[in-house]
């Protein structure tokens, strides 16, 4: 359904869960990132794409409502140090829609549909690892979310560009995702 093209070793969920206060803290930065891009999409894409506007605003909304989730469970657990330097991850995929000659409103859709799907498969590695928590069931919860995330950029991107080209380069990018998550060192972080 996602069409990742690497898979995330099962033990990923086990080693970034020992430290649950650092993915929380991680995670809460994820979901801010997220709500900003929204917002960014709709200042800079609206205009040409009307039909955004409702969209995103809808999307910035949940991903707040997100990350307020992540600070509630961010208040019981030992706080953490921030990891320095930004998301290496988004940097990585955000150099894919830099690419001249190109309309970059479709990269940048499958690179939103790209972080979309890995945080899916992440968050259900992470409900299956807590499977029976308030944690648990919180991950259970974001994996839908996220799955209806990815499939929203997909089909954003198909509607604008039509289903050859979205399709076509999704599987580009694919390969260059699967390549950059595979080239990151360990951590713990969602991405």
């Amino acid at each position: 359904m996602l069409g990742l093209l690497y898979e995330t070793p099962p033990d990923w969920a086990k080693r970034v869960l020992a430290d649950p206060g650092a993915l929380m803290l991680d995670h809460l930065f994820c979901e801010r990132k997220a709500a900003a891009m929204a917002l960014h999409t709709l200042r800079c894409h609206g205009p040409r794409f009307p039909k955004l506007k409702q969209l995103m605003k809808d999307l910035a909304a949940e991903e707040m409502q997100h990350a307020e989730q992540c600070e509630a469970f961010l208040k019981d657990m030992p706080r953490p140090f921030p990891i320095l330097g930004g998301n290496k991850y988004a940097q990585g995929l955000r150099k894919l829609w830099q690419v001249k000659g190109r309309d970059t409103f479709l990269d940048m859709l499958l690179v939103c549909s790209l972080i979309e799907a890995r945080s899916a498969e992440r968050f259900k590695l992470l409900a299956d690892e807590a499977r029976g928590s308030t944690l648990g069931n919180f991950y259970s919860d974001l994996y839908a979310s996220e799955v209806n995330h990815y499939k929203l950029f997909v089909e954003l991107g198909t509607d604008f560009f039509g289903e050859e080209a979205t399709q076509k380069r999704l599987h580009e990018m694919r390969i260059a995702e699967a390549e950059l998550i595979q080239s990151l060192p360990a951590g713990v972080r969602i991405h």
